[in-house]
């Protein structure tokens, strides 16, 4: 997983996660960076269903 990350001095910074950590927006890493943006996947499906977020 890739994010672009914003340091204390301002600069910014994309890097890469292991799989399997979960980051969103505005997340503080440990070294005090903030996460600015996630990216979504180019091959992400405009018809996906996420029936598992709703409980009917």
């Amino acid at each position: 997983m890739w994010a672009y990350i914003k340091h204390s001095d301002g600069r910014t910074e994309e890097r890469e996660f292991p799989a399997g950590v979960c980051i969103e927006i505005g997340d503080i890493l440990e070294d005090g960076s903030v996460v600015i943006d996630v990216p979504y996947p180019d091959g992400i499906e405009d018809d996906i269903e996420f029936s598992d977020l709703y409980d009917d």
